[in-house]
């Protein structure tokens, strides 16, 4: 009879442990914190791809704020937001040392807003958008434009401060029709005078001017070079002079898929370039479906380009003149099924 109640006894303790068990885990098992989510790349910065809009027309980017915990949220938040000076500076410094030219610099405020200080989390949601609004409008690309944010302290929420998660450095990249790296191993460029040896770059990033034009630099020059500035050269993209839709092989039918061919009109920014174009440039853009993922569609980019310049800056006393020909390639391909446009497009 003993042993019988010293069993049922062990049995209740038991019963007893695990019960209180479930309750711990009914209950918040960490401080709630809050912080920002801004997907990191190129170390502390966040790139965010912003479609760039003619007329210097609004584009409205809503970055996430979140607060943390085991459980639903029960309590409403209301988090203030501001601009960071100090984090940026010191990111650069760490970084680059003594190379300024290539700091990332801060958005002067007349290219972005905020129509609200604060962002509200409400009970029952871990997640809500700050909405920020930009205009590039004249944003020269050359720099890399950094909006630097950080959650502000408040008494009404705990900061989440493990790795800066309070933190933000959105690097704005407004996106074009045509803009991204291209391949420049086709594109072949000549010390004036000699048309046989010729030298190439393996690629040239071409960012945005406007919704129909991009900038690259001429021949070889280096993209992080200190005197980058001053090889620029447009590339504005004319309407199609030609537009073929592609007809399925086996139906006869219309694909919704297109050939489109046209002009280019190439200038420079910097009159010491002595930039000339040669012959008339020309763009091809083609579309496929993606065998393997039939809901990718995959456009390629051909521009065909032949121009002359002068190196003026690289040194004190001698010039240096190149003939540039050949072709400059790109592949882009956007999911058809993600309805946001810069998350379609694979970066």
């Amino acid at each position: 009879m003993k042993h019988r109640y010293f069993y049922l006894s062990l049995l209740i303790v038991a019963l007893l442990g695990f019960s209180g068990c479930n309750d711990e885990w009914e209950s918040e098992l960490y401080t709630r914190m809050v912080s920002l989510k801004a997907p990191i790349n190129q170390g502390e910065v966040s790139i965010i791809y912003l479609r760039y809009n003619p007329n210097n027309e609004v584009v409205t980017y809503k970055l996430p704020v979140i607060v943390s915990g085991s459980q639903k949220n029960d309590k409403d938040y209301t988090v203030r937001i501001g601009v960071d000076n100090d984090t940026l500076n010191d990111l650069n410094i760490d970084r680059y040392a003594d190379r300024s030219d290539l700091y990332y610099k801060q958005l002067p405020d007349n290219f972005y807003d905020f129509p609200s200080q604060t962002c509200r989390i409400p009970a029952g949601s871990d997640v809500a958008l700050f909405d920020i609004n930009f205009q590039f409008s004249g944003l020269d690309l050359v720099e890399k434009w950094v909006l630097p944010l950080t959650i502000l302290p408040d008494a009404s929420y705990t900061l989440n401060t493990y790795k800066g998660r309070q933190k933000a450095l959105l690097w704005v990249m407004p996106f074009n029709d045509y803009s991204g790296t291209y391949s420049a191993s086709s594109m072949y460029v000549y010390f004036q005078g000699n048309d046989v040896n010729y030298m190439t770059a393996n690629s040239r990033d071409a960012r945005v001017v406007d919704d129909n034009t991009i900038f690259f630099y001429a021949g070889i020059t280096e993209e992080l070079a200190e005197n980058r500035s001053h090889f620029k050269v447009l590339c504005k993209f004319l309407e199609p002079t030609e537009v073929t839709e592609i007809m399925d092989d086996n139906t006869g039918e219309g694909t919704g898929l297109y050939v489109k061919k046209g002009l280019l009109e190439l200038s420079a920014t910097e009159p010491a370039l002595s930039f000339e174009v040669i012959g008339t440039p020309t763009y091809e853009i083609k579309e496929e479906l993606d065998v393997d993922r039939p809901h990718v569609i995959k456009r390629f980019f051909t521009l065909t380009m032949e121009y002359k310049y002068t190196d003026t800056v690289s040194s004190a006393n001698i010039d240096f003149p190149y003939r540039c020909k050949g072709t400059m390639l790109m592949q882009r391909n956007v999911d058809t099924l993600i309805p946001d446009e810069d998350q379609a497009i694979y970066w």
